[in-house]
């Protein structure tokens, strides 16, 4: 965008100046409330109208934009929030990761009963000691 802007600007600039240089004559304008005349020449009238131009189109590009401006530091400040959470969040994963493991390490201790006995005691039947 930067480069778009340069490329149109830099040529306008440079037409702008040579029409002012062509243009040096004098203009004399009458200001009607207050009965002011005023002799300017004109190079000096057109770079003045062409520089408070630009300022003027620069203060309006700044003031339409700042609802974006406000929109974009509200995302920055939701952003750091949310960064805030996921690493809380991140933490408790882990902690609950290494909880698991050791469960699993746990389990993994205790020799696994062959399915043979498995079945036995499926289908075996129980007596009570009680009676």
């Amino acid at each position: 965008m930067n480069f778009v802007r340069k490329l149109i600007g830099i040529p306008l600039i440079i037409i702008v100046v040579i029409f002012a240089v062509i243009n040096n004559d004098f203009a004399t304008f009458t200001l009607k409330p207050f009965n002011l005349n005023i002799t300017i020449s004109l190079s000096v009238l057109i770079l003045v109208l062409f520089f408070a131009g630009y300022l003027l189109g620069r203060l309006d590009s700044f003031v339409a934009n700042a609802p974006i401006r406000a929109q974009l530091r509200y995302q920055k400040k939701a952003n750091k929030v949310l960064n805030k959470e996921q690493e809380k969040l991140h933490e408790k994963v882990s902690s609950l990761q290494e909880n698991l493991e050791t469960i699993k390490q746990k389990e993994n201790r205790e020799p696994p009963v062959p399915l043979k006995q498995k079945m036995a005691e499926f289908f075996s039947f129980k007596k009570d000691d009680e009676e």
